[in-house]
């Protein structure tokens, strides 16, 4: 699957953030299950007294159910 193409800007640009750089290629699904990984863990190392974590699901919900769906 590409990444790139599946993705909106909006949620390359917060993959981005987090240390995903997204480029035009088919990625396998062992990188994409990488990535999964790499965003739950991003969203868990967060605070969930203030709300962090909560915020962060529904931020990169989106980007997750693609990546389970091209697995």
């Amino acid at each position: 699957m590409n990444l790139l193409n599946k993705c909106t800007t909006k949620e390359i640009k917060l993959l981005e953030n987090i240390g995903i750089n997204v480029k035009d290629k088919e990625y396998t699904n062992e990188e994409l299950r990488r990535y999964e990984c790499q965003i739950e863990d991003f969203i868990m190392s967060h605070s969930t007294k203030n709300g962090d974590i909560s915020k962060l699901s529904n931020q990169y919900n989106s980007i997750l159910n693609i990546l389970v769906k091209g697995n």
